[in-house]
Protein backbone atom coordinates (compact mmCIF):
# COMPACT_ATOMS: atom_id res chain seq x y z
CA UNK A 1 0.00 0.00 0.00
CA UNK A 2 1.36 3.40 -0.98
CA UNK A 3 0.59 6.13 1.57
CA UNK A 4 0.89 9.77 0.62
CA UNK A 5 1.09 12.69 3.04
CA UNK A 6 -1.91 12.98 5.35
CA UNK A 7 -3.56 16.32 5.97
CA UNK A 8 -5.86 16.73 9.01
CA UNK A 9 -7.10 19.73 11.37
CA UNK A 10 -7.05 19.49 14.10
CA UNK A 11 -4.10 17.20 13.19
CA UNK A 12 0.93 17.08 16.01
CA UNK A 13 4.01 15.66 16.26
CA UNK A 14 3.29 13.05 18.89
CA UNK A 15 3.68 9.38 18.32
CA UNK A 16 3.12 8.54 21.97
CA UNK A 17 -0.26 9.09 23.69
CA UNK A 18 -1.11 12.39 25.34
CA UNK A 19 -0.16 12.26 29.01
CA UNK A 20 -3.48 11.81 30.79
CA UNK A 21 -3.67 12.55 34.50
CA UNK A 22 -6.94 10.62 34.87
CA UNK A 23 -8.55 7.61 33.22
CA UNK A 24 -10.58 8.29 30.10
CA UNK A 25 -14.24 8.85 31.01
CA UNK A 26 -16.98 7.93 28.54
CA UNK A 27 -19.09 11.05 27.92
CA UNK A 28 -21.02 10.08 24.78
CA UNK A 29 -21.97 6.83 23.08
CA UNK A 30 -24.08 7.48 20.01
CA UNK A 31 -24.28 6.33 16.37
CA UNK A 32 -21.58 3.70 16.99
CA UNK A 33 -19.14 6.42 18.07
CA UNK A 34 -17.72 6.59 21.60
CA UNK A 35 -16.33 9.86 22.98
CA UNK A 36 -14.12 10.08 26.06
CA UNK A 37 -12.54 12.94 27.97
CA UNK A 38 -9.68 13.24 30.43
CA UNK A 39 -7.46 15.84 32.06
CA UNK A 40 -4.08 16.25 30.39
CA UNK A 41 -0.93 17.27 32.22
CA UNK A 42 -0.25 20.98 31.73
CA UNK A 43 -3.47 21.61 29.77
CA UNK A 44 -6.16 24.10 30.83
CA UNK A 45 -8.89 22.27 28.93
CA UNK A 46 -9.67 18.56 28.98
CA UNK A 47 -8.62 16.33 26.14
CA UNK A 48 -11.18 14.46 24.05
CA UNK A 49 -11.00 11.17 22.22
CA UNK A 50 -13.43 9.66 19.75
CA UNK A 51 -13.46 6.05 18.57
CA UNK A 52 -15.35 4.20 15.85
CA UNK A 53 -14.96 1.26 13.49
CA UNK A 54 -16.03 1.63 9.87
CA UNK A 55 -16.37 -0.64 6.87
CA UNK A 56 -13.50 0.78 4.87
CA UNK A 57 -9.88 -0.02 4.13
CA UNK A 58 -6.88 2.10 5.09
CA UNK A 59 -6.54 3.29 1.49
CA UNK A 60 -10.17 4.38 1.31
CA UNK A 61 -9.84 6.44 4.48
CA UNK A 62 -6.45 7.90 3.57
CA UNK A 63 -7.81 9.05 0.24
CA UNK A 64 -10.09 11.39 2.20
CA UNK A 65 -7.57 12.45 4.83
CA UNK A 66 -4.84 13.35 2.38
CA UNK A 67 -7.10 15.69 0.40
CA UNK A 68 -7.00 19.12 2.06
CA UNK A 69 -9.90 20.33 -0.08
CA UNK A 70 -12.15 17.76 1.60
CA UNK A 71 -11.27 18.84 5.13
CA UNK A 72 -14.19 21.30 5.52
CA UNK A 73 -16.57 18.48 4.62
CA UNK A 74 -15.68 16.38 7.64
CA UNK A 75 -13.75 18.38 10.25
CA UNK A 76 -16.15 19.89 12.76
CA UNK A 77 -16.58 23.68 12.47
CA UNK A 78 -14.00 23.88 9.68
CA UNK A 79 -15.06 26.53 7.16
CA UNK A 80 -11.98 26.51 4.92
CA UNK A 81 -8.53 24.95 4.72
CA UNK A 82 -5.46 25.24 2.54
CA UNK A 83 -1.89 24.00 2.52
CA UNK A 84 0.71 26.70 3.14
CA UNK A 85 3.86 24.56 3.17
CA UNK A 86 4.66 21.05 2.00
CA UNK A 87 7.83 20.00 3.81
CA UNK A 88 8.07 16.53 2.29
CA UNK A 89 5.84 13.56 1.59
CA UNK A 90 5.15 12.97 5.30
CA UNK A 91 5.00 16.49 6.73
CA UNK A 92 2.96 19.55 5.85
CA UNK A 93 1.50 22.77 7.27
CA UNK A 94 -2.14 23.69 6.74
CA UNK A 95 -4.09 26.86 7.52
CA UNK A 96 -7.54 26.07 8.92
CA UNK A 97 -10.34 28.57 9.53
CA UNK A 98 -13.14 27.57 11.90
CA UNK A 99 -16.58 29.11 12.17
CA UNK A 100 -17.67 29.75 15.76
CA UNK A 101 -21.18 30.61 17.02
CA UNK A 102 -22.00 34.09 18.27
CA UNK A 103 -20.83 35.77 20.48
CA UNK A 104 -17.42 34.12 20.00
CA UNK A 105 -15.02 35.24 17.30
CA UNK A 106 -13.99 32.75 14.65
CA UNK A 107 -10.77 30.80 15.14
CA UNK A 108 -7.86 29.95 12.87
CA UNK A 109 -4.95 27.60 13.36
CA UNK A 110 -1.79 26.56 11.53
CA UNK A 111 -1.52 22.80 11.78
CA UNK A 112 1.59 20.74 11.24
CA UNK A 113 0.74 17.13 10.47
CA UNK A 114 3.06 14.16 10.26
CA UNK A 115 2.26 10.52 9.61
CA UNK A 116 3.97 7.19 10.07
CA UNK A 117 2.99 3.59 9.50
CA UNK A 118 4.12 0.60 11.51
CA UNK A 119 5.59 -1.80 8.92
CA UNK A 120 4.46 -4.85 10.89
CA UNK A 121 0.96 -3.97 12.09
CA UNK A 122 0.22 -1.48 9.24
CA UNK A 123 -1.26 0.90 11.84
CA UNK A 124 -1.14 4.49 10.59
CA UNK A 125 -0.64 7.32 13.09
CA UNK A 126 -1.24 10.92 12.07
CA UNK A 127 0.20 13.31 14.64
CA UNK A 128 -0.39 17.05 14.73
CA UNK A 129 0.50 20.27 16.54
CA UNK A 130 0.46 23.95 15.70
CA UNK A 131 2.84 26.73 14.65
CA UNK A 132 0.86 29.90 15.52
CA UNK A 133 3.44 32.41 14.19
CA UNK A 134 3.67 31.01 10.69
CA UNK A 135 0.86 33.20 9.30
CA UNK A 136 0.03 36.82 10.17
CA UNK A 137 -2.87 37.37 12.56
CA UNK A 138 -6.23 38.48 11.15
CA UNK A 139 -8.59 41.04 12.63
CA UNK A 140 -11.49 39.70 14.70
CA UNK A 141 -10.14 36.16 14.41
CA UNK A 142 -8.57 34.37 17.40
CA UNK A 143 -5.46 32.35 16.63
CA UNK A 144 -5.37 28.92 18.31
CA UNK A 145 -1.91 28.70 19.83
CA UNK A 146 -2.10 25.42 21.73
CA UNK A 147 -3.22 22.20 20.09
CA UNK A 148 -1.93 18.65 20.02
CA UNK A 149 -3.49 15.41 18.92
CA UNK A 150 -3.41 12.39 16.69
CA UNK A 151 -5.55 10.15 14.54
CA UNK A 152 -4.79 6.43 14.58
CA UNK A 153 -6.05 4.05 11.89
CA UNK A 154 -5.99 0.41 13.01
CA UNK A 155 -6.74 -2.28 10.41
CA UNK A 156 -9.20 -4.89 11.64
CA UNK A 157 -10.51 -7.69 9.47
CA UNK A 158 -10.76 -7.26 5.70
CA UNK A 159 -11.82 -3.70 4.82
CA UNK A 160 -12.62 -2.80 8.44
CA UNK A 161 -10.71 -0.06 10.24
CA UNK A 162 -10.84 1.28 13.77
CA UNK A 163 -10.27 5.03 14.01
CA UNK A 164 -9.13 6.80 17.18
CA UNK A 165 -9.17 10.60 17.05
CA UNK A 166 -7.58 12.31 20.03
CA UNK A 167 -7.16 16.06 20.44
CA UNK A 168 -6.36 18.64 23.08
CA UNK A 169 -6.88 22.24 22.00
CA UNK A 170 -7.20 25.52 23.82
CA UNK A 171 -9.43 27.82 21.72
CA UNK A 172 -8.02 30.89 23.46
CA UNK A 173 -9.72 34.26 23.78
CA UNK A 174 -12.99 34.79 25.56
CA UNK A 175 -15.30 31.87 25.08
CA UNK A 176 -18.35 30.83 27.15
CA UNK A 177 -17.76 27.83 29.39
CA UNK A 178 -20.83 26.08 27.97
CA UNK A 179 -19.36 26.30 24.49
CA UNK A 180 -16.03 24.87 25.62
CA UNK A 181 -17.80 21.97 27.32
CA UNK A 182 -19.91 21.28 24.22
CA UNK A 183 -16.85 21.31 22.00
CA UNK A 184 -15.07 18.73 24.16
CA UNK A 185 -17.55 16.06 23.05
CA UNK A 186 -18.86 17.58 19.81
CA UNK A 187 -15.52 18.03 18.07
CA UNK A 188 -14.42 14.37 17.90
CA UNK A 189 -17.99 13.09 17.59
CA UNK A 190 -19.07 15.14 14.60
CA UNK A 191 -15.66 14.99 12.95
CA UNK A 192 -15.74 11.19 13.01
CA UNK A 193 -19.39 11.05 11.99
CA UNK A 194 -18.77 13.37 9.04
CA UNK A 195 -15.66 11.43 8.07
CA UNK A 196 -17.57 8.16 8.05
CA UNK A 197 -20.32 9.62 5.87
CA UNK A 198 -17.79 11.04 3.43
CA UNK A 199 -15.86 7.78 3.18
CA UNK A 200 -19.09 5.89 2.47
CA UNK A 201 -20.11 8.40 -0.23
CA UNK A 202 -16.73 8.13 -1.89
CA UNK A 203 -16.98 4.34 -1.87
CA UNK A 204 -20.30 4.41 -3.72
CA UNK A 205 -18.67 6.48 -6.49
CA UNK A 206 -16.01 3.86 -7.12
Amino acid sequence: MRIKAIYLLLILVLVTPLQALEKWQLIKDQDAIQVYSTKIQGARIKSAKGEMTISASLDEILTILENIQLLPRWLYKCKSAKTIKQVDIVERYDYIYSDMPWPSWDRDVIVRSIFQQNPNTKVVTVSFDTNPSMVALKQRVVRVKQMTGRMVLIPQRVKMTKIIYEVNADPGGRIPKWLVNDMISDFPFYSLKNLRELVMKQKTKQ
